[in-house]
């Protein structure tokens, strides 16, 4: 008995609307495990901050929390890649233009002091991995080659640079506006860059 093709298209739009809500499902979780992180770093360093903490906050459990990371360091880098190196576009002179990130740090400094100060333990090499890979790929936009030890060697001295002003601008209260950061962050990397 063949089935009518009226069923067969209500069966694949069932289906459609299915996964649709496995995906929002997904999201959900995912958002509801970011924002519990994203509160316990406003309470306490990186390094403090247990799986278990944040599937308490997050009301998941540990297996979900798995299923969608596989450790701090990835929910972080997540994060980071997801939400930070957007704000670290491409500039001529610089390489990059951190404005809106040193805007981001200056409204949230204790999420940063939590990612970079004492007790932080992986996150500064997680973070500064995460820019590294950022600038690496904004030069293989701009390279139509593999790249090379001079090209690498420049995205881990921006990535550091990066980071090492902004860990020095807070540590000073960051009483610098963003744009007078991204001056100096400029004027560090932009001697580096065109040499």
């Amino acid at each position: 008995m063949a089935v009518p093709k009226q069923n067969l298209k209500n069966v694949s739009q069932r289906r459609k609307r299915k996964r649709g809500n496995k995906d929002e499902r997904v999201r959900r979780t995912q958002a509801r495990i970011d924002a519990a992180f994203v509160e316990l770093l406003f309470r306490r360093p990186y390094g403090d901050i247990r799986i278990g903490d944040i599937t308490r906050k997050a009301h998941v459990g540990r297996a979900t929390f798995y299923a969608h990371y596989s450790d701090k360091d990835d929910l972080l880098r997540s994060q980071f890649e997801r939400i930070v190196t957007r704000m670290l576009v491409p500039n001529k002179g610089s390489l990059l233009d951190g404005t809106a990130f040193f805007a981001h740090v200056g409204s949230s400094p204790e999420i940063y002091k939590s990612l970079m100060g004492p007790g932080s333990g992986s996150a500064p090499r997680v973070v500064r991995e995460s820019v590294e890979a950022h600038v690496r790929r904004l030069l293989s936009l701009t390279e139509k080659s593999n790249l090379d030890l001079k090209q690498v060697a420049m995205a881990r001295f921006v990535a550091s640079a990066l980071i090492s002003v902004t860990e020095c601008w807070l540590e000073r209260g960051a009483g610098e506006s963003p744009k007078q950061v991204q001056t100096l962050f400029a004027e560090f990397v932009g001697s580096g860059v065109r040499s």
